[in-house]
């Protein structure tokens, strides 16, 4: 494993406080699947990233709800076509624009590889972000140099204070199984993502008998 990739992996902030143990590993029309329960307990089970996704959604703190949404390799382009590349603009786009936008995305033939989570967590991401770090995603992403490259975290994981809709904290997060190599594209956007001071890590689920 690279020198810098390790770097990336072996720091482990910001923490998740949720467990990254996974049980009995099935395989399911090409994918591994886990039991959801930490401790192996009843037979829901779901693929890495939802697993953590789900740990996350149950995870409890006074005071706090806690959601999040998956995200496409292709997120930021999306928003780009979607929103055009003004941050500020598409910061504050309501959530029913960024539904409509994310409906035209499916209904356009030549962007069926474009496609966003349910309005309400683009909204929560670009809430979380701010018009500034989203310019600087938006800037990297939408650059001609970066055509073909991508490496954006699987989820965008956030909490709410209860009665209030605004972003509490959150966390992006790549997932990755036990042997799974982390792609230098991965790496280096989670890298940059911290270099502006985003919340960013890896989690590497470690399977347990």
């Amino acid at each position: 494993m690279p020198a810098k990739t390790f770097e990336t992996e072996i720091n482990k902030a910001p923490a998740l406080r949720i467990s990254h143990i996974v049980r009995d590993p099935i395989n399911v029309d090409g994918r591994v699947r886990y039991l959801v329960d930490p401790d192996g307990l009843g037979e829901e089970r779901a693929i890495p990233e939802e697993v953590v996704l789900i740990r996350w959604r149950r995870r409890t703190m006074v005071g706090h709800t806690f959601h999040g949404c998956r995200l496409g390799p292709n997120t930021w382009h999306a928003v780009g076509h979607a929103f055009g590349s003004d941050a500020e603009k598409v910061f504050r786009l309501s959530v029913e624009q960024i539904d409509a936008g994310r409906k035209d995305l499916g209904l356009d033939k030549d962007t069926h590889h474009l496609w966003l989570p349910e309005a309400s967590s683009v909204a929560h991401l670009f809430a979380a972000l701010g018009p500034k770090r989203l310019d600087q995603i938006l800037r990297r992403h939408l650059s001609p140099e970066r055509v073909g490259k991508f490496g954006t975290p699987d989820l965008f994981l956030f909490a709410k204070k209860r009665g209030q809709d605004g972003v509490s904290f959150s966390r992006l997060v790549e997932v990755k199984k036990p042997k799974e190599r982390i792609s230098p594209d991965q790496h280096a956007e989670i890298a940059f993502l911290r270099s502006i001071n985003i919340p960013a890590r890896v989690l590497r689920l470690i399977e347990s008998k």
